[in-house]
């Protein structure tokens, strides 16, 4: 089926299209056939106005939990497939923390085939230590030749030193990513940011060092053997420097953001909402500061949801002793919304699109002629509310309940076919 997208304006800054208003045709093969500034006249199976609405290249969330296997009373595949497309998302790379844990064959099949569909695909991380024992890797080289193209050790309780030498060596003579979530275990044990507002109301803390120190370590040992790295979830104005300097010194690292630790800080969790409790937890407004100072420079690459759904047993209950995480895909797009009142949604579209497929080598559909057709059609100023009935997780761990956003998924492109959400 070929499809004639009318009257939308890009908004993707590698396109010489940007910023203007356009026509697109798709071809029935799915490739971008034509575009132009004026009306396209070719026979189509469908046209779809889209006046007043923008289009980027497909979004990409570069770390999220599905919970499937093992968890899927919180979210499973169906679900979290359905949620990251009617969320604009046609990538999304999944944890490995399951039930069992992502290190085999078997297991990125069964995520392979549960997750397929004619949309979103769903990128599989997996454990580098046999279950996460910090010690044995897996097969490597097997999961990569399955399509695992990020290794992680970061949810075992005993990750040293020297599984990141070995893991980075691994690694490096397949060309491949090591995720790191940097914390200092003996310095996590912890609930909220160790400042002002967690000693307050008595809360024990986790202090900004249990993250630099392990960022630091990572770095030192990165400069020593090579490969590459990406920290997932920096959260601290000291992880932010020792990451710019790095890439200064030309070492081949990157990190993300969660986007609630761009909007939310800790005078938040006051009221004892356990839906504020998250890891890494909401840090302060100098930290704040500092991440947009990030994303400005570049020394940020990747903003991601971090979605992390909760059963309600699991949050209803004292905040010492409830789970950490919020559900946040669907709030994603609202969320930038609000962060591009100071650091332009352009700018900010590029670190959900482009940059984590490049991060991973995965090829890009940037808006040109002849580029394979995936995109995002986004309203920022369309409104919509969230709230048990809007609300597609399985889960309902959010801060954001009952609220009113701007900042709308508006459809989703894939080849020649289109998926316009519910008005």
């Amino acid at each position: 089926m070929s499809l004639l997208l009318n009257s939308v304006t890009v908004s993707d800054t590698t396109s010489k299209y940007f910023n203007s208003k356009v026509n697109i045709l798709i071809d029935s093969k799915g490739y971008v056939k034509k575009i132009s500034k004026n009306k396209i006249s070719d026979k189509v199976k469908k046209v779809v106005n889209l006046e007043g609405l923008y289009i980027s290249e497909s979004w990409f969330d570069f770390n999220a939990n599905f919970c499937d296997p093992g968890y899927e009373y919180k979210e499973n595949l169906k679900s979290g497939v359905n949620l990251a497309i009617n969320s604009g998302f046609l990538d999304v790379l999944i944890t490995p923390n399951t039930n069992p844990i992502i290190q085999t064959k078997a297991d990125v099949s069964y995520i392979q085939e549960k997750s397929s569909n004619n949309f979103c695909k769903i990128h599989p991380s997996a454990a580098i230590s046999k279950n996460f024992n910090g010690k044995d890797l897996n097969d490597i080289i097997d999961l990569n030749n399955s399509g695992v193209k990020a290794f992680t050790n970061s949810y075992s309780s005993k990750e040293s030193s020297e599984m990141i030498m070995n893991s980075l060596l691994y690694l490096k003579q397949i060309d491949s990513l090591l995720i790191s979530k940097p914390q200092d275990k003996s310095f996590s044990h912890g609930v909220v940011n160790d400042g002002y507002f967690g000693n307050s109301i008595g809360l024990k803390g986790i202090p900004s060092i249990s993250e630099s120190i392990a960022v630091k370590r990572d770095l030192s040992i990165l400069d020593y053997v090579g490969g590459k790295i990406h920290f997932t979830g920096i959260s601290t104005k000291e992880s932010v420097s020792l990451i710019r300097e790095a890439k200064k010194n030309n070492l081949d690292v990157t990190c993300d953001v969660p986007i609630h630790n761009l909007i939310l800080d800790d005078s938040n969790i006051v009221d004892f909402d356990t839906n504020y409790k998250v890891n890494p937890p909401l840090r302060n407004t100098e930290d704040i500061e500092e991440l947009i100072k990030g994303i400005k420079d570049g020394t940020i690459d990747i903003i991601s949801s971090h979605h992390e759904p909760q059963d309600i047993d699991s949050k209803n209950c004292e905040f010492d002793k409830a789970k950490f995480g919020i559900i946040s895909i669907q709030t994603f797009f609202s969320n930038i919304v609000q962060l591009s009142r100071i650091i332009p949604l352009e700018t900010l579209i590029k670190l959900f699109s482009s940059n984590p497929k490049e991060r991973l080598g995965i090829k890009r559909n940037d808006i040109s002629e002849g580029s394979e057709a995936s995109f995002t059609i986004f309203d920022p100023d369309g409104s919509w509310d969230f709230n048990s009935k809007s609300n597609l997780s399985k889960s309902s761990n959010s801060p954001w309940f009952n609220w009113s956003f701007k900042g709308k998924v508006i459809a989703i492109v894939k080849g020649s076919r289109i998926k316009e959400m519910p008005k």
